[in-house]
């Protein structure tokens, strides 16, 4: 059968990707060999995509003996009972928000996916059905109810953080989970954090939880999202977030010479906040920059862009790591390119 091969002590990011996406085997047991974890997945596909997704941590497909689990309820065994001939049309797998599970389905298919959702994971009490594409400024979508307590607000606990909010008033992803355990694992010392786009909070939080001596500025332009973030900075108890209302691009002005590290999580429109980003940085600063690129050479042509703005600007950029964060389209991917931005003598007259 298949399944992914990974280092024990990156297992747990792994593992949560394929719960959430429904692509974990739970029929079968995960197995535990030195220091690598075998997870079952459903499918050769499901196996592909966690390479493709966990590349940079050297996730590997691999062939396993399985070993049955006690498991006795399937999600997908149930959903195939429930919906006979239709049933491969319905398996887009779902994103579980905490108490919320947000499938993508047509109506007329939607209650018997959401039952099955809900018989094979204990802590979904609503599910939720995609009705629109995200949209507007604020990157929200529209979502109809399909079962359970009639709900929107979302309680989500990822990385030790615990996020309260309405699912359709801002744009979250539970996708990036392994992203915002990420970087917040590399923000050491008495570090001052810019976290541009910050939504609801989650990447200002868990850098601020993991990191108690980070100054963590979170700024973001929603509303209701900043509402929901100072909500949030409280539950968790992150007396070193500070939320700010307002336009990254003119927030930045505020905060010139401020950051250590930055953190650019807007991969459409990232590229127009990089004069904002140079004006927040230190003399030397960590930039975590997202973009949505095409699979080929899509990455090497986002770099490219990257090294010409700050060429321009009289400062010196050098590449870290870069790596696919998730798939997004048949032919695009959304990546994370970390870089170190050195200034010059020269950069200050030469911003804007």
């Amino acid at each position: 059968m298949h399944a992914v091969k990974v280092n024990s002590k990156n297992a747990e990011p792994v593992r949560l990707y394929l719960k959430k996406h429904a692509m974990l085997d739970i029929k079968h047991k995960v197995i535990r060999s030195n220091s690598f974890i075998y997870f079952p997945v459903l499918s050769a596909d499901a196996a592909a995509e966690a390479v493709h997704v966990f590349k940079s941590i050297g996730v590997e497909k691999s062939k396993i003996k399985p070993v049955v689990s006690r498991a006795n309820s399937n999600y997908r065994d149930i959903l195939r009972k429930k919906l006979g001939e239709e049933y491969a049309d319905a398996v887009k797998g779902f994103d579980i928000l905490g108490n919320i599970a947000i499938i993508d389905a047509e109506p007329a298919l939607a209650r018997r996916i959401a039952e099955a959702v809900m018989e094979t994971n204990r802590s979904v009490s609503t599910v939720l059905r995609k009705s629109g594409a995200v949209h507007g400024t604020y990157r929200t979508r529209r979502y109809t109810y399909v079962a359970g307590k009639r709900t929107y607000m979302a309680d989500y606990t990822e990385n030790g953080a615990r996020l309260i909010f309405d699912v359709r008033k801002t744009f979250f992803s539970c996708r990036l989970s392994f992203e915002r355990s990420r970087i917040s694992r590399l923000s050491r010392g008495r570090e001052n954090v810019i976290v541009m786009f910050a939504g609801v909070g989650p990447f200002a939080i868990e850098i601020a939880k993991h990191n108690s001596s980070a100054k963590v500025v979170a700024i973001e332009l929603n509303g209701y999202a900043y509402k929901a973030m100072l909500g949030n900075i409280r539950l968790n108890k992150t007396t070193n977030v500070a939320a700010v209302k307002g336009d990254a691009g003119k927030v930045a002005e505020k905060y010139k010479n401020f950051a250590d590290r930055i953190v650019m999580p807007l991969p459409k429109d990232s590229s127009a906040f990089l004069g904002a980003a140079l004006a927040c940085a230190k003399k030397r600063c960590t930039v975590h920059y997202y973009a949505f690129v095409d699979i080929d050479k899509g990455a090497e042509r986002c770099i490219e862009g990257l090294d010409s703005f700050f060429k321009s600007k009289g400062c010196r950029f050098r590449v870290t790591k870069t790596r696919i964060v998730r798939p997004y389209a048949p032919k695009t991917v959304e990546i994370v390119v970390d870089f170190i931005i050195e200034k010059t003598a020269s950069s200050k007259s030469r911003r804007g």
